[in-house]
């Protein structure tokens, strides 16, 4: 089953829907954004008492439901998490993006055992990389690929999604949460399995490229630095990591759990779609703007959820997360210059 969805000619939904007629009849896809590929899962039939109450419902998975069939006990030796990711997925007859990762699991020192399916261990590969793991279409081919991949913060983002924007609002209700409890250190100290010695890593710094001026070391360390007079370091967290020998693995887990916990920030949305014109989409950036100057600015897309209603209406809402608040002036709204005044802040 494949979805697509979009705008053709300014057309809006009705031009999206006479579009996919074409589509579907062999035609081009016409801008179109396919937003699912995968299979049927389950379908739901009822029936009802009148004919106007019959319903269907269809469920379905993406390619990620083929590797959940089979639970297995398997060693991977002398390879890396990505070169295990391209052997485990490209069995699946799609083709894989997968960034590098540095550590070789040597059999001297680590054997890698895998215990379940092949999508609860690549995505458990992916979590102590810092990686996501997602399959996406490319809009031309048609073709799926699954990456591998740590998360896309470079680039053009997407079109802007604006709240009291006046006529170029686009956003029905949007809201945005600061956590300021999450970890500014992380420390693993585990067993060295050849010297028989403690092994440690420290990582106090994410790697991710700021989406704004103030990450939380500035928003929370430093007034958290007044208050406590920590003995290693402030607000930092202790991680179970593997018995090995390998320092770099050791490290890898470790600036992967403060990557992740440098995402302080959660905005979640509903988008006029009539007024967008566009389909979102996720694991790439976009700018929001009126939201004031400490929560517009760039944001890395979480999710977004589809939906059609019944009087025609096409509605989108989406969860974003972000490392850094406030605007630094490198954002370009509406395409405009760099450092420019932005209306509505």
């Amino acid at each position: 089953m494949s979805i697509k969805l979009g705008f053709t000619g300014n057309g809006g939904l009705a031009g999206a829907l006479g579009a996919l007629s074409g589509a579907l009849a062999g035609g081009s896809n016409n801008g179109l954004v396919p937003v699912f590929d995968g299979y049927v899962t389950s379908v739901n039939f009822d029936i009802g008492s009148q004919p106007g109450n019959a319903r269907i419902e269809v469920a379905g998975m993406d390619t990620s439901v083929l590797m959940s069939l089979e639970e297995k006990i398997a060693r991977w030796t002398d390879m890396s998490d990505s070169d295990i990711v391209q052997q485990i997925v490209s069995g699946y007859g799609v083709s894989v993006e997968a960034d590098p990762t540095p550590t070789v699991h040597q059999e001297d020192y680590t054997t890698i055992v895998q215990r379940g399916s092949d999508i609860q261990f690549v995505r458990q590969a992916a979590l102590r990389n810092g990686f996501e793991f997602y399959f996406e279409t490319d809009q031309d081919s048609g073709a799926v690929t699954a990456y591998f991949r740590a998360p896309q913060l470079s680039g053009t983002p997407q079109p802007d999604l604006a709240i009291q924007f006046g006529d170029q609002s686009n956003l029905r209700s949007s809201a945005a949460q600061l956590t300021g409890q999450r970890p500014l250190a992380v420390k693993i100290e585990q067993i060295d399995v050849t010297q028989n010695s403690a092994n440690i890593a420290q990582v106090s710094e994410p790697q991710l490229n700021k989406l704004g001026a103030s990450d939380a070391d500035t928003l929370v360390a430093v007034p958290l630095g007044s208050l406590v007079t920590p003995k290693d370091a402030l607000a930092q967290m202790l991680v179970l990591g593997p018995p090995t020998s390998d320092a770099t693995e050791m490290q890898t887990i470790a600036q992967a759990v403060r990557d992740e916990a440098s995402w302080f920030i959660t905005a979640r949305g509903e988008i006029n779609s009539e007024a967008y014109q566009t389909v979102l989409r996720p694991h790439r950036l976009v700018l929001v703007k009126g939201a004031g100057k400490a929560y517009s600015g760039k944001y890395y897309v979480a999710s977004v959820v589809h939906e059609f209603k019944g009087d025609g209406t096409y509605m989108q809402s989406f969860e974003a997360r972000r490392n850094a608040r406030d605007v630094d002036g490198s954002e370009q709204f509406g395409g405009g210059g760099l450092g420019l005044p932005i209306p509505g802040l």
